[in-house]
Parts: C-alpha cells; sequence; structure tokens
C-alpha cells in the first residue's frame, strides 16, 4: 500500500511539473506572437528553434512545422494560414522579439539560436478572431497578443495544445467617426466637382 502510494504521490508531482519543465526550457513550442495593429490589421508572427528543440531537428523541419502551426476559425470552418497569402520567411537568432520576456530560453543572452520565423500579415473582416489546433499537431503553440496601440501593456498569452482554440481576441476596429470623415470628404468632392462641372457648363451656354 505504501508504495502504491508512493508511486500515485510521484506521478501526481511528475504531471504537475512536466508544464514548467516544457517552460524551463523555453524552445520545445512554437512562439506565435499576435501583434493587434490599427484599423482591423494583425500581424501573426511563429517562430520555431530548430537549433535547441529536440522535436524539430533541422531548418527542413522547423519550415514543416510552421507551414501549418494552427488555423483560424471562421463560423464552423478551420481556415488555414495559407488562404492569407504567401507567408514571409526570416532567419535569425533574435528570440527576445518572438517571445514573452516571462518565457524566453535561459540562454538567450548567451547562446547562439537558430531561429526561423513566418510572417503574415492581413486585414480581419471579423471584429474578433479566434485560433484553433488541429487534432493530431506534434507541435504546442505558445500564442500571445502585443498590442501595438498600447506597447507598454503586458502580453496577453494561452498555450494552444492540439484540439485546443483560444479565447476570441478582439481587433483594433477603425473608429467610426475616421470612416464618417472619410465618408464626408469624399462626398465633399463629389459636390466640389458637380459644382464645377455645372459652372462650366453654364458659362458655356451663356457664350453660345
Amino acid at each position: 500500500m505504501r508504495l502504491a502510494r508512493s508511486i500515485l504521490i510521484l506521478a501526481a508531482g511528475g504531471a504537475v511539473l512536466a508544464p514548467l519543465c516544457v517552460f524551463g526550457h523555453g524552445a520545445e513550442f512554437l512562439s506565435a506572437k499576435l501583434t493587434l495593429l490599427p484599423n482591423a490589421e494583425v500581424l501573426l508572427e511563429i517562430t520555431a528553434d530548430y537549433g535547441s528543440n529536440p522535436l524539430i531537428m533541422d531548418n527542413s523541419a522547423a519550415l514543416e512545422a510552421l507551414a501549418d502551426p494552427v488555423r483560424l476559425r471562421h463560423h464552423e470552418a478551420l481556415v488555414p494560414l495559407s488562404s492569407l497569402g504567401t507567408a514571409k520567411i526570416s532567419w535569425h537568432q533574435n528570440w527576445a522579439d518572438y517571445a514573452p520576456a516571462a518565457y524566453l530560453p535561459s540562454d538567450t543572452q548567451g547562446g547562439e539560436h537558430a531561429l526561423v520565423t513566418s510572417a503574415w500579415r492581413w486585414h480581419s473582416s471579423e471584429p474578433e478572431i479566434v485560433f484553433e489546433m488541429p487534432k493530431g499537431k506534434l507541435h504546442d503553440v505558445l500564442l500571445w497578443t502585443h498590442d501595438a496601440t498600447q506597447p507598454e501593456a503586458p502580453p496577453k498569452w494561452m498555450l494552444l495544445l492540439a484540439g485546443d482554440r483560444s479565447r476570441p481576441i478582439p481587433i483594433q476596429q477603425t473608429p467610426w467617426w475616421h470612416n464618417w470623415m472619410a465618408a464626408a470628404g469624399a462626398g465633399g468632392l463629389v459636390l466640389l466637382s458637380s459644382y464645377f462641372v455645372s459652372r462650366n457648363f453654364t458659362l458655356r451656354q451663356r457664350t453660345l
């Protein structure tokens, strides 16, 4: 009985500490930085470390992991990121700009990293977006948001495992008065053009 009880305690302790071990290594997941830009524009940058992630052996494996890491949920459908256009790929060694400070690998400053980042940029037609990881995915994704309109605000993050869905993320919508001002400006130009056309026509009639 005592032996069985000890085994259960150790197993429970291992289950609790397992996520901490993942974060301790810091590179054993994909880091997805979602930057919220004005006018409903978003920038998603997903980074893989193929220098120290034991699940990603080389550059080719990193690119394969970044090909379809998460998907956008649109109503009841899952939309792959590839439908947003061709991703911009970059290779670098800079973890600091692509992961929250609390989850940077412990050797970020001293060690060299082999990183590759895929970036997608688009305008959201929805007031909020939701990401979902299809079942069967190997690589966990640390999804965190950076609000470009409030750069000092701490990032919000969530760890997505296979089959997980993110909470809805509000998008920076264009203020209504911007649209009103744009519409008013366009209407003013139309009226001004109509006035000059009408005036020229009247002058021609008088000349004739």
